[in-house]
């Protein structure tokens, strides 16, 4: 009998749910808990609390895997400490190692890949790979909606829980430095400020699109801790990376050329950068030619840009299927000859290489048919999770409901 292992997920119930699902075909689930939130949202048939140092970690979860023959192991996102080592032990072993995350594509879809996610992808992203694929033709994902309330009603409880069982977890290490009161204080925070920019922001884009229709370059920020800094980029921080944009742009553009800096949406209650860009712009040279703002309508910002500069967020890809010519600044699964602009920084305000639409034609459908599921982890969360157990049931020893028996096993090598 299959054996698979459970790490830390989403906030909220998808995990649990995904482990049910698994249980009922006859596969033992286990759960590894690292906090009270963990606990609290977690469900498997066997679980376990780690409450050692992350220096025993790698050691425990090597014998774990071994002495319960695990041959999956899940986790979301691949950057966390426990999840990185996770990653490096799975592939010492043989052991199928999947990582989730918010979709590539979004709205409506997470990601489910082996091996890694973004830049750590086990996907195969070569053009031939991606001029030889025959797309099945799968059907647009069902809206999901706005899913603000729910997140935070589950990142409540989960930080409440973990606050709760502290004690029985001292040496715990979560992947952000904020503490349960300064999170809880954030959230509070981006509710206000959602309200706020709605009102003081709501004349901008009529008229960025009435004054500088294809005359302004939009830069997203990514989330001040985000992993696409910390890991998958050569830059410091956000400030850093704010620095870099405003100066080239600075030194580069046309006079009459603006750049948008868009603040990230779960990142409003956290952080913000307005200060910082108006002190740069200034002593760039730049006053007045720079746009700070938050909620704008992404799609709508993308139909009148001239171009889009990313770390690497998924806002890179939308600007793709936009045709928007785009500038990878960190390492992203997208960024190829013929979609993304392959010289520097100061060249790309000049003269930006054009999206080659035949090429992104093909690599849309190759990136959803491989990485995504339809749904979402906060809401229809049913049906996200049948879309996972579809794509990972094909490497088990167990019928899939409609079909026959795989003939797969849960392997490195399925």
């Amino acid at each position: 009998m299959s054996s698979v292992l459970f790490l830390q997920g989403p906030l909220g119930p998808y995990f649990a749910r995904l482990a049910r699902r698994f249980s009922r075909q006859g596969i033992t689930t286990h759960r590894i808990n690292f906090n009270g939130g963990d606990r609290y949202y977690g469900w498997a048939d066997r679980q376990v609390d780690y409450r050692d140092r992350t220096g025993d970690w790698p050691t425990f979860l090597h014998d774990y895997l071994c002495e319960r023959d695990i041959r999956a192991v899940f986790v979301y996102g691949d950057c966390r400490f426990y999840h990185r080592v996770a990653r490096e032990v799975c592939e010492q072993l043989g052991v199928a190692f999947w990582a989730f995350e918010e979709g590539y594509l979004r709205p409506d879809f997470v990601t489910l890949e082996r091996g890694g996610v973004n830049a750590h992808s086990g996907t195969d992203w070569s053009q031939g790979a991606i001029d030889s694929y025959r797309a099945a033709g799968r059907q647009p994902a069902p809206q999901v909606g706005p899913t603000f309330w729910q997140r935070a009603w589950f990142a409540s409880l989960y930080y409440a829980m973990a606050r709760l069982a502290k004690s029985r977890f001292p040496h715990y290490r979560h992947h952000r430095s904020r503490r349960w009161k300064e999170e809880g204080l954030c959230w509070l925070t981006s509710f206000y400020r959602k309200g706020l920019y709605r009102v003081t922001e709501w004349k901008l884009l009529p008229r960025l699109i009435k004054d500088h229709h294809r005359q302004f370059f939009l830069f997203p920020l990514q989330t001040c801790d985000d992993f696409q800094i910390r890991v998958h980029a050569d830059l410091l921080s956000i400030e850093h990376s704010i620095d870099l944009v405003i100066s080239s742009f600075a030194a580069n553009a046309a006079p009459a050329e603006k750049l948008v800096i868009k603040h990230h949406p779960m990142d409003r209650g956290f952080c913000h950068y307005g200060e910082l860009i108006d002190i740069l712009a200034a002593q760039r040279g730049a006053a007045g030619r720079v746009t700070y703002c938050h909620d704008l309508h992404l799609p709508t910002l993308l139909a009148h840009a001239k171009g889009v500069v990313t770390i690497n967020s998924t806002v890179g890809i939308s600007a793709l299927l936009h045709r928007v010519p785009t500038k990878v600044l960190g390492r992203a699964l997208y960024d190829i000859p013929g979609l993304t602009h392959q010289g520097d920084l100061a060249g790309f305000w000049r003269h930006p290489d054009a999206v080659d639409g035949e090429l992104f034609r093909r690599f849309r459908p190759y990136l959803h048919e491989h990485t995504q599921l339809d749904g979402c982890f906060y809401k229809c969360i049913e049906q996200t999770v049948e879309a996972a157990w579809q794509k990972v049931a094909s490497t088990l020893e167990v019928p899939v409901e409609g079909g026959s028996h795989t003939a797969g096993t849960l392997s490195s090598s399925a």
